[in-house]
């Protein structure tokens, strides 16, 4: 009973330590919130951008008109000015008619000069047409000599070709013979292979000569061991002293030559020595010898088959002979053949030698046939008469008409090029803007701008105070001065606008329709101006689950003033994108839903 009340009480305690460790938590997990940056966040939506572009410009006429006189005349009196009003009865200037005069009759003197050189060339035209009819029969004559040289030289050219191709022929349809490469491989593997074998038998010759002599010494050492009968029977002392009578064996080879000088008794006992070692050989000596029988006839064999191999020997294949004869019958193909290319470049040329001098003959023939310069003068000549024939009507037209100057339509004045006592040049002498054709209000659009102007937009055009019109926009284009500004023009209706006035221009477009549109709050950039996003993703941490603010990078395709269009991938409709935080937000950093 008191072990069961002692359990109880633990178990308590224990539940009291849970729920304090739990209360804990929660409270921990509540100051780690309060922390945390407060974020709202949004998800990409599908929409179209609206775009507004604005700009200032300025009124222009529509049309501008030059108003020339004959250049040279000089200005007596300039009757208007820049901005003035003309019609087409308004002066606005008129010519000295004194020295309108005076150009008239320098102008009358130079037409009657001219006309006397062109009757003058015109005479001496039958002159040059005979002269040159004889310039042209010699050179025909020099053509046709030219002609039959050419054909000799080319003839004799060929001919020698065709010598020296007969040559070469010749000498190619009787060819040296010389033993193919399949056949010299063929007798070189033949000499490699006996060369090789010869290798092999030698080898083996002197591996037979070692086997024979390391069994001969075996057999040598195996009889000088063999122990004398006499020795054997000898009692247990002289075992004893066997070391001593090994260490004296030098003393008793030494004293054969004694041994030699012995009486007969000695030698009559050596046969019998001899028949005791035979009778008493050892199977070791004997196998011994029987190796030594079968290493002399493996050497037999040996120097028999080496012998039989060298006794026909085979030579080293030589072909240099042959190879001279080919080589020197190939000098002489080169020789031929370098022949046969002279000949062939000594026809060549001649004939391009003939040619030559029959282009040359031929155009000498052409230039006879040619107009003489004489004629090209007399053209010059006729088109200068003609020029101031013309310029002299011009002056009596100006005549006519009291040298006064008007404008063709109604306009405004913009420029004057001529002042009183000046000689009026090349150029407009006044300019002005005609009335009868529209304004124009003009802008300048920056490159981003002209992306949502186009011609045919409409838009919303206030001049000075007045009230916005509707109207379109009838011209857009790069400006030639500047490639990073765009002109943009408006035909204004009759009567509207006035020169120099300023307005404003206003254009509302319309994106596609985007699939990825997120608020421009959301979108940010880093110090390498590349476009990113925080989008809200879940971790574990220490206290469990934790939203995170993740960067991820993104390609703007549109953006206006309050949304942005992005390229789909890693962000899709369904993301949810940090629109705004309470603090300044890093990659990874922890956050929480704003309350």
């Amino acid at each position: 009973m008191e072990l069961w009340k002692k359990q109880k009480r633990i178990l308590i305690a224990f539940g009291i330590f849970l729920v304090f460790m739990f209360g804990c938590t929660l409270i921990s997990r509540a100051v780690y919130a309060s922390k945390l940056p407060q974020v709202t966040v949004k998800t990409p939506g599908r929409m179209a951008l609206n775009h507004t572009v604005t700009a200032d410009g300025i009124v222009h006429q529509g049309r501008e008109c030059a108003v020339t006189a004959l250049s040279g005349l000089r200005v007596r009196t300039v009757y208007t000015h820049v901005g003035d009003r003309v019609t087409e009865e308004t002066l606005l200037f008129d010519l000295d008619m004194e020295d309108l005069k005076e150009k008239i009759q320098e102008t009358e003197l130079e037409i009657k000069k001219l006309q006397l050189q062109i009757a003058a060339m015109e005479q001496n035209k039958s002159l040059d047409a005979q002269e040159q009819q004889t310039e042209n029969t010699r050179a025909q004559e020099d053509y046709a000599r030219a002609q039959e040289k050419a054909d000799e030289a080319s003839a004799r050219a060929r001919e020698d070709l065709e010598n020296a191709e007969a040559a070469y022929d010749s000498h190619e349809d009787h060819p040296v013979r010389t033993t193919s490469k399949e056949e010299r491989r063929a007798q070189q593997e033949v000499y490699e292979a006996w060369v090789k074998k010869e290798g092999e038998l030698l080898q083996a010759l002197e591996t037979a000569k070692k086997e024979e002599e390391e069994a001969q010494a075996r057999v040598q050492e195996l009889e000088a061991a063999v122990v004398l009968p006499e020795a054997e029977e000898e009692p247990p002392e002289a075992e004893e002293e066997s070391p001593k009578a090994e260490g004296e064996s030098p003393k008793a080879e030494g004293e054969s030559p004694k041994a030699e000088g012995e009486p007969p008794e000695a030698e009559e006992e050596i046969p019998e020595a001899e028949k005791e070692d035979t009778q008493q050989e050892s199977p070791e000596l004997a196998e011994a010898r029987a190796q030594m029988e079968e290493a002399k006839k493996k050497l037999a064999a040996a120097q028999e088959a080496y012998e039989a191999h060298t006794k026909d020997p085979v030579k080293k294949p030589d072909f240099g002979e042959e190879d001279a004869k080919k080589s020197a019958w190939e000098d002489q193909k080169d020789t031929l053949e370098q022949e046969v290319d002279a000949a062939r470049r000594a026809l060549e040329d001649a004939e391009r030698s003939g040619s030559d001098s029959l282009l040359d003959a031929g155009r000498k023939v052409e230039d006879t046939k040619r107009a003489p310069d004489a004629d090209s003068s007399l053209e010059v000549s006729r088109l200068e008469l003609s020029v101031l024939q013309a310029k002299l009507a011009a002056y009596q037209g100006v005549r006519e008409a009291s040298g006064q100057i008007y404008p063709e339509a109604e306009g405004i004045v913009t420029g004057i090029q001529v002042s009183p006592g000046e000689r009026v040049g090349d150029g407009a002498a006044v300019v002005y803007a005609d009335l009868s054709s529209p304004m124009q209000f003009q802008v300048s659009l920056t490159k981003e701008q002209k992306k949502y102007v186009n011609q045919g937009d409409t838009v919303r055009l206030t001049l000075g105070g007045g009230s916005a019109k509707e109207l379109k926009v009838d011209y857009v284009a790069e400006n030639e001065s500047n490639p990073e500004l765009y002109d943009a023009r408006v035909f204004l209706p009759d009567g509207t606008g006035t020169i120099g006035e300023s307005g404003s221009f206003r254009v509302e477009a319309q994106s596609e329709i985007f699939s990825c549109c997120i608020p421009l709050s959301a979108l940010h950039k880093d110090a390498n101006q590349r476009s990113f996003v925080y989008i809200l993703s879940e971790r574990q941490g220490i206290l469990g689950t934790e939203l995170a603010a993740e960067q991820v990078f993104v390609r703007v395709l549109d953006q206006n003033d309050s949304y942005a269009a992005i390229e789909e991938g890693v962000i899709d409709q369904e993301t949810e994108l940090i629109v705004h935080s309470t603090e300044e937000l890093e990659d990874r950093a922890v956050v929480r839903y704003k309350e």
